[in-house]
């Protein structure tokens, strides 16, 4: 199984179980993801997004604890 089919799945199972039903912008923001996974697979960049992603994560995780955001 490739890495975008498995975001493409996810992406479709959240946002059908969110809203209920699929509907064209459902479809249209699935293939955006799934196209920016294509890209960042083909540039091999999914460790620097991951290890950025880390960083926001633990930025938002200290404005909320301090009661900043």
């Amino acid at each position: 199984m490739s890495i975008e089919s498995l975001i493409g799945g996810v992406m479709m199972i959240f946002s059908t179980v969110s809203t209920g039903e699929v509907t064209s912008k459902t479809i249209w923001d699935t293939a955006i993801i799934v196209d920016k996974a294509v890209i960042k697979t083909e540039e091999g960049t999914w460790g620097a997004s991951a290890h950025e992603e880390g960083y926001q994560i633990i930025k938002d995780g200290i404005y909320k604890i301090g009661g900043l955001k």
